[in-house]
């Protein structure tokens, strides 16, 4: 019964990863089109609007999504849950309404809010219809996923990504709007995406309820500060590179003027601050490396809070959750090693006309990518323990977590990044990702244990930084077929460590 549990759980995160796997690749392909086109300091204004949509995102949210899929697990369908949508909806829109016409009303004060220069104030108003028409889609997504309507969820995803990328390419180069066509191109792909969900917005909406909606608040709102706390850990590194001295930036990766003429022509015209600006690109682009790790991670928590809310009343429900975690790591420590290995070979693909799959303006920052998959790793890690706290309805530990979590790497982004640039932004991240997933362990094994399994998981850890630490050190063995050979083998290896096989899922442990 179990392994067929899990099988499903696996399924279903394979049909949401369609939508989230192809879209962000074929994203992460218009990165290779953007490093073509953008040198990093041109790249920059988006890296920073990126970094601060994820704030923004917080308080659209709050915490909405987290109560409907709560307070709809708990209801039968039928006007129970369309109560909830409705409210849940009705909440959103609100809110989103009134921080959008903030945006519009005053871009220039916000803009020098999150360090955006004001030249590109024009892109945060932008910024507010792509934050309000997303927002608007989060509760409609929720119900899908809630009603186990996974190809409908990917199907939309995926047209959002092709209406995205196709108006990308017109807008660059088409009609040559530069980094505004980007923000264009999101806001339609934005609408196209909603205006899919109406038929869902109009089938589930009822009316909404004040006395549901202060629970839905009650449940929904300690993930504000604890959203914003996960914010901080995921993207204040990007505002701390963007405050990093100029001389710095010039000393710590060599930016001269024999090796980077064009940047210190732009500087004579826009000012020293092209050379932190080139920085804050580097890293806003390159990290998209180890994002591609970031989406088996997304994948997993779309299909698994689903389906730990409907497995948590089964007799032997810790233990199933003990097996989904051992395979979890299986994945993530296998993608920390195939990315890590093979990122070099990647961005120098070779394209028609001498370039390469990612201008080597932006390769300095190569070597964060190791650093920021380790933070992956515990951020998977988060997800997976986040299942006792929902069962036993115990949000605050959320908050405690994202806070320690924040503070941390707040601390390291602080004393470090001015210093050491991007390789000090990624470890700050990566360390906050370990403390806000060992705080929620601590705090939820008592309440909700669940049996890990923890010496087969360290093991096979270990044996991952010994792979990755002998690639390391024995440039001999950098190349392409003997590290297929390391990530072939160590999945191997740490299949049998972590006790993985099609018949032992199914069997207790």
């Amino acid at each position: 019964m179990a392994g067929s549990r899990i099988g499903r759980l696996a399924s279903e995160t394979a049909v949401y990863g369609i939508s989230s796997v192809v879209g962000r690749l074929i994203n992460f392909l218009l990165f290779p089109v953007y490093s073509q086109v953008f040198d990093p300091d041109v790249y920059q204004p988006i890296a920073i609007l990126y970094a601060a949509f994820i704030f923004f995102n917080i308080l659209y949210q709050h915490g909405m999504e987290s109560s409907y899929l709560k307070f709809a697990t708990d209801r039968q369908e039928g006007n129970g849950r369309s109560r909830a949508f409705g409210t849940a909806v009705v909440s959103i829109s609100l809110v989103g309404l009134l921080i959008s016409t903030l945006i519009w009303l005053i871009p220039e004060p916000i803009s020098r809010l999150i360090q955006l220069d004001v030249r590109y104030a024009d892109l945060l108003m932008l910024g507010g219809w792509v934050l309000l028409l997303d927002a608007l889609a989060i509760v409609p997504y929720a119900d899908l996923r809630l009603r186990n309507k996974p190809w409908v969820f990917a199907g939309i995803r995926l047209v959002n990504v092709a209406v995205n990328v196709g108006l990308n390419i017109w807008f660059i180069f088409g009609l040559d709007w530069g980094v505004r066509g980007v923000l264009m191109a999101n806001v339609v792909a934005s609408g196209v995406a909603l205006g899919l969900l109406s038929p869902t917005i109009a089938g589930r909406f009822g009316r909404p309820d004040g006395s549901l909606w202060s629970k839905l608040l009650r449940f929904g709102l300690p993930f504000v500060p604890g959203g914003i706390g996960y914010a901080i850990t995921e993207r204040i590194n990007i505002f701390f590179l963007d405050l990093m001295e100029p001389l710095q930036a010039v000393t710590l990766y060599g930016l001269t003027p024999e090796t980077h003429a064009e940047l210190h022509e732009r500087a004579l015209e826009y000012g020293d601050s092209v050379f932190t600006d080139h920085i804050v690109g580097v890293y806003g682009g390159i990290i998209k490396l180890a994002v591609l790790m970031a989406l088996f991670v997304q994948m997993f928590r779309y299909a698994w809070q689903p389906f730990f809310l409907q497995h948590q009343k089964d007799d032997d429900a810790p233990q199933l959750y003990g097996r989904v975690f051992r395979v979890l790591n299986l994945v993530l420590l296998t993608a920390f090693l195939g990315i890590s290995l093979f990122a070099a070979e990647l961005v120098a693909f070779p394209l028609p006309g001498g370039r390469t799959l990612i201008a080597e303006s932006y390769w300095l920052g190569l070597t964060i990518i190791p650093i920021a998959l380790v933070g992956y790793v515990f951020q998977g890690w988060y997800y997976h323990f986040s299942a006792g706290a929902y069962i036993r309805g115990l949000s605050k530990y959320f908050l405690h977590a994202t806070l320690a979590g924040s503070a941390v790497a707040l601390i390291l982004n602080a004393w470090l990044v001015p210093i050491h640039g991007m390789a000090a932004a990624a470890l700050a991240t990566s360390a906050a990702y370990a403390v806000m997933a060992l705080t929620l362990l601590a705090l939820i094994r008592g309440p909700y244990p669940v049996p890990y399994g923890w010496p087969r998981v360290i093991g096979a850890g270990l044996l991952a930084l010994v792979v990755f630490a002998a690639w390391e050190l024995i440039p001999g063995i950098q190349i392409w077929y003997i590290e297929l050979g390391l990530v072939a083998g160590f999945a191997a290896a740490a299949s049998a460590i972590l006790g993985v096989s099609r018949t032992s899922l199914s069997d207790a442990t």
